[in-house]
């Protein structure tokens, strides 16, 4: 369970990772468009042929990681999201690096600061330091690269180049001559050094709130573990609780021990198939269903307070005898809520409750103790009661013979709308009897 959590919060933080840093290269595209337009109303005053080889190559690299995810998840619409696979992180940020680089290029080094943007996208990627470490370095070497190109190579800009006037700037072997080791130093010292210091403080303070959301990331797995190991241990208290009060009905009448693990394999193969139901869509939730099945050992839990003389009559129970068996329903119910009380489990309270009380109403409402009908049973109880009946029909007990399987079934769709949900019985039970006989054969 807790590598289970670990793997998917993990995977769900990379994915959410990967789609920052999609919006990031949009932002960059956005920025494009945006210095483009300014530069040909003359804002800036870059060369336009320039600009706009450079904007556009921008916006095309940049949005191929953008147009892949959306043909990948969007369009085709496949299981896996794109964003969830770990080669996808290193295509985005390779292509982070081609578009920032374009933008530098055109605005030759008065852009150079988004150099910073690669490793703060490679900062979203927990516990992957070295990715993060790998970025950082080439965005270093790239200001350094950038720098002394557009020194060489750049547009011209009188305090990088002086004492050279534009005209004489255009001239290359001019920008060679005043390439002295000491012009160097100067260009790193003023430029060089600054940009990266500010490069390495934007870096340091993305790694540094990415590194206290992963400890934050942690801090909620472990709590998540510890929150589920505390719902296993309760589920595995009640089970054995559960348990326990089984063996000890089973110890009474072994008959009655045998019919409980049956009906228990009954309720699950219709919950399960009911699961599938649109019918019960918004009505039978996980939760509910493995309530249901792990609540149906205790609808006889009331039996406990029945004669022996009663529940082991070989003959057919008098008009008295048959209202004293009657009372099995309440007393179970007043047994769960003494016994299962201090569970906590509100829910799974309820719904044994309603199982032990509710499993002999009927549909048409001539059922005990409560004389409800149709909607007003649980539909917990009227689930049981399909399995309680089927398997009282089809085993031996002492009072009578088996009853043959085909016939036991004819008997449960016969009495649909009367004794049962005929929704249940007619969309469900028929389309399971093949399990049904399983169970009853074995």
């Amino acid at each position: 369970m807790e590598n289970t959590n670990k793997e998917y919060l993990k995977k769900y933080a990379e994915k959410k990772a990967n789609s920052f840093n999609i919006m990031c290269l949009v932002v960059l595209s956005a920025l494009a468009l945006v210095a483009l337009i300014l530069n040909e109303v003359d804002i800036f005053t870059i060369d336009k042929f320039n600009m706009r080889f450079a904007m556009i190559q921008l916006s095309v690299y940049g949005l191929i990681p953008v147009s892949i995810y959306l043909v990948h998840d969007k369009i085709l619409r496949r299981s896996n999201s794109i964003l969830e696979y770990d080669y996808f992180k290193v295509f985005v940020l390779l292509f982070s690096y081609v578009s920032v680089m374009f933008f530098v290029v055109a605005t030759s080094y008065h852009s150079t600061l988004l150099l910073a943007v690669p490793p703060l996208m490679a900062s979203q990627y927990r516990n992957n330091k070295r990715l993060s470490l790998i970025t950082f370095i080439a965005s270093i070497l790239l200001v350094i690269i950038f720098y002394y190109g557009s020194f060489i190579f750049g547009e011209y800009d009188s305090n990088l180049l002086k004492p050279l006037t534009a005209a004489e700037a255009n001239d290359f072997n001019r920008r060679i001559e005043i390439l002295t080791p000491k012009r160097m130093l100067e260009v790193f010292l003023h430029y060089v050094a600054p940009t990266s210091l500010c490069v390495a403080a934007i870096d340091f303070i993305g790694l540094s709130i990415s590194k206290r959301t992963s400890e934050m990331l942690d801090i909620q797995i472990d709590l998540s573990n510890k929150v589920n190991e505390e719902i296993i241990a309760k589920a595995n208290m009640q089970n054995s609780v559960i348990e326990d009060l089984a063996d000890v009905i089973e110890s009474r009448d072994i008959e009655t021990g045998e019919h409980i693990k049956r009906t228990k394999l009954y309720v699950t193969i219709l919950v399960n198939k009911m699961k599938q139901d649109s019918h019960y869509k918004d009505v039978l939730d996980d939760k509910l269903c493995e309530n249901i099945i792990n609540a149906a050992p205790l609808h006889d839990i009331g039996k406990i307070v029945v004669s022996d003389l009663i529940l082991c009559k070989p003959g057919k129970l008098t008009d008295d005898e048959f209202d004293k068996m009657k009372v099995h329903t309440t007393k179970g119910a007043e047994i769960i809520s003494k016994i299962l009380d201090d569970l906590e489990d509100e829910d799974f309270l309820h719904t044994a409750y309603d199982i032990a009380l509710s499993h002999h109403e009927k549909w048409d409402g001539r059922g005990y103790p409560n004389g409800i009908k149709e909607e007003e049973i649980p539909l917990s109880a009227r689930i049981m009661a399909i399995a309680d009946v089927f398997d009282a029909l089809v085993a031996e007990r002492v009072y009578k013979k088996p009853m043959p399987v085909d016939d036991a079934i004819n008997i449960i769709k016969n009495d649909a709308g009367t004794h049962f949900d005929p929704y249940i019985v007619n969309n469900i039970f028929v389309n399971v009897l093949d399990d049904f006989k399983k169970v009853a054969l074995e």
